[in-house]
């Protein structure tokens, strides 16, 4: 039975949103390198990472549901690409905001797909994330409207659709396969996906301060262990708030870091965003643990 509300759980999410903006942070500073190998670092460092632990037997990988795993694998590698590229192009505060909206996509596709009711509550939120995205790219200005979403806010909303589809899979398989199963597919798989394009000079162009890279994927692997294990000791409805401080502290890293421009607009649709979809997440938690 999990300790609600533990100290040590709660300490581990806070180690997590810090790896996590760390990770964010890295990436940007890395806008000069090909994202092809910032994913492929970065999925390489994790199949590492995770190997060593399995041999030295400190976590255990049981894999079952190998399909799914796969297509586990497929959306999840497709969620962090687009991520990095959103990070580098439009800016790690405003590619946060749009790819930590995924809770917005992830209730619209259960809905569809898996047939689950959504409370009024629920779409509530749900319209409050909407009108945040819309604040976030639609502009008034001066001069009247301006319509501020391009190519690569696109993949930014499309990286938080695929980590939609990504958590609808994982939930298939945590009734089968552990968590760190489920982390190393989607290592692997990005692994084998990234090898060949990180490797055609012709994409990459030039590799420089490589060892960033580095510590970009073992701040990955790291946040994503400690979220896991967080987890283990915390209900999703306690832990949900501390996963949306991710997208909020990348937005301070990239104002004050970066000297990214928030105008006053994008800062209500931003906040919007994370505090509808942290209330989808807490009612996702709160209606799990009526079922447990």
């Amino acid at each position: 039975m999990k300790r609600e509300g533990s100290s040590y759980g709660i300490f581990l999410m806070v180690l997590s949103v810090i790896a996590f903006g760390l990770m964010a942070g890295l990436v940007r500073s890395m806008s000069h390198v090909s994202t092809y190998i910032t994913v492929f670092v970065r999925f390489a460092i994790g199949v590492g990472i995770i190997g060593i632990l399995a041999m030295m037997r400190k976590i255990d990988l049981k894999f079952v549901r190998s399909p799914l795993l796969l297509l586990r694998g497929i959306t999840g590698t497709a969620s962090v690409a687009l991520f990095y590229l959103a990070i580098v192009k439009i800016g790690m505060g405003k590619a946060s905001v749009y790819s930590y909206s995924y809770p917005l996509f992830a209730s619209l596709l259960s809905a569809i797909i898996l047939k689950e009711k959504i409370s009024s509550s629920k779409w509530l939120m749900m319209l409050l994330a909407f009108i945040g995205i819309i604040l976030v790219s639609f502009q008034f200005t001066n001069t009247g409207k301006n319509w501020d979403f391009g190519w690569y806010d696109f993949l930014a909303i499309l990286s938080a659709f695929t980590t939609a589809v990504s958590i609808l899979i994982v939930k298939k398989l945590h009734g089968t396969d552990n968590s760190y199963a489920i982390f190393f597919a989607q290592a692997i798989v990005g692994f084998w996906i990234f090898l060949i394009p990180a490797n055609l000079p012709e994409l990459t162009g030039p590799v420089t301060s490589s060892y960033v890279l580095i510590f970009i994927g073992i701040a990955s692997a790291f946040a994503q262990l400690l979220n896991t294990e967080g987890y283990r000791h915390v209900s999703i409805a306690t832990g949900s708030p501390f996963h949306m401080l991710i997208p909020i502290v990348n937005v301070i890293i990239g104002v004050f870091v970066f000297n990214e421009f928030f105008s006053f607009q994008e800062i209500i649709g931003s906040s919007l965003v994370v505090i509808a979809c942290l209330g989808i997440l807490r009612i996702n938690g709160l209606s799990i643990n009526r079922k447990m």
